[in-house]
């Protein structure tokens, strides 16, 4: 890629709705339609609303951030495995994001820890210090983890 490109990859609709009569009251639900058809509600993270202003929706941004993270970790690193001849049979990864208080009701996803299990075919199985080492490069070689302050961290585990 040679020039800066932009790509139409989501559109976020939100409605005032129920709220649309109370002054200065506003619903945080919203709709993320990705390219493809996928179609997502979404709100804030739960504990950051009144328990008034709770819609219900599972996914938040902050989740799709951590889920972001963990799966472009995932594709630098399967690309960068097959890359020297692994056979992987399975990458599945339970990411969790730390929100921590910058000041008061501020906050920021300060650190996604990664757990990845990834399961090997019998002939090539990693060792843990080559794993280990796929990890570093997928991490320096991914674009998401090249463009935010996030901390990320790995704790892996081989799986046969």
């Amino acid at each position: 890629m040679t020039q800066a490109q932009s790509e139409h990859l989501a559109t976020i609709d939100w409605q005032r709705g129920k709220w649309a009569d109370a002054r200065g009251k506003y619903s945080r639900e919203h709709t993320w339609w990705l390219v493809g058809g996928a179609k997502f509600k979404a709100s804030d993270a739960a504990f950051l609303l009144p328990a008034g202003y709770r819609d219900g929706a599972k996914i938040d941004p902050e989740k799709m951030f951590v889920a972001t993270i963990a799966s472009a970790h995932m594709l630098s690193w399967l690309h960068l495995a097959f890359g020297i001849g692994s056979e992987v049979l399975s990458y599945s990864d339970e990411a969790h994001g730390i929100m921590t208080e910058l000041s008061e009701g501020v906050y920021w996803v300060s650190e996604v820890l990664l757990h990845p299990n990834i399961t090997y075919s019998e002939r090539s199985r990693a060792t843990p210090v080559a794993e280990a080492r796929l990890h570093e490069l997928a991490h320096e070689q991914c674009f998401i983890a090249n463009l935010i302050k996030t901390k990320v961290t790995v704790h892996s585990a081989i799986a046969v």
